[in-house]
């Protein structure tokens, strides 16, 4: 079991808010076989809402697969609780932020394609836009908000998938997990020097 999270980047113009519509959201992902090492060059839907029945009855997934190349058995799904509404700062560039993150078993996802069913909003003017399509333009949406008289944009919008050993659920968990790991391995280097000097 392996869990990826998957990380975006982009700048936006008089958004302050982006996020995918829900558990309803469509993750359009192509998959690599982690058995054989193929990618798969078809898109795959995963929906976090959709439940399907695992092989020979065993628990439910989002979803499954079977490998065309080596036959190997695989599942994907969305960890619950993961999708996080991604915050813009002043300057509206948005680097690496962790949008969801999956677990997968078989499979790892190499590519994801945003589509639609975004949603942005402004603070300033309390605009929202349900209409965020990213189909006809993978990297870039522009939009107009009527209260302000303003264009507003997503450009050069890109994603990336990092593993993760243990995935952020509340603040800076992983941070703190990450440091208590590497203090425990220094204590024990620092354990081992002592065992060497003292033969």
């Amino acid at each position: 079991m392996v869990k990826i999270a998957l990380k975006v980047s982009f700048l936006a113009e008089n958004i302050s808010r982006l996020s995918v519509c829900g558990p309803e959201f469509d993750w359009n992902l192509k998959l690599k076989c982690t058995q054989c090492n193929e990618t798969d060059e078809n898109w795959h839907s995963i929906n976090e809402n959709e439940q399907i029945e695992g092989k020979k009855g065993h628990s439910t997934c989002n979803f499954q697969m079977k490998c065309k190349f080596c036959s190997n058995f695989a599942t994907l799904d969305v960890i619950k609780d993961s999708i996080k509404p991604i915050d813009i700062g002043e300057s509206g560039s948005v680097k690496d932020v962790t949008l969801v993150a999956f677990d997968c078993r078989g499979v790892e996802p190499v590519d994801f394609d945003p589509l639609n069913g975004w949603i942005g909003k402004n603070d300033e003017s309390n605009s929202v836009f349900n209409d965020i399509d990213f189909t006809e333009e993978s990297n870039a949406w522009v939009g107009f908000d009527e209260k302000t008289n303003n264009p507003v944009s997503i450009d050069e919008f890109s994603s990336k998938f990092f593993s993760c050993f243990l995935f952020i659920m509340e603040g800076h968990h992983l941070e703190r997990e990450v440091r208590k790991i590497i203090a425990r391995m220094s204590h024990r280097s620092h354990r081992a020097s002592g065992y060497r000097r003292g033969r």
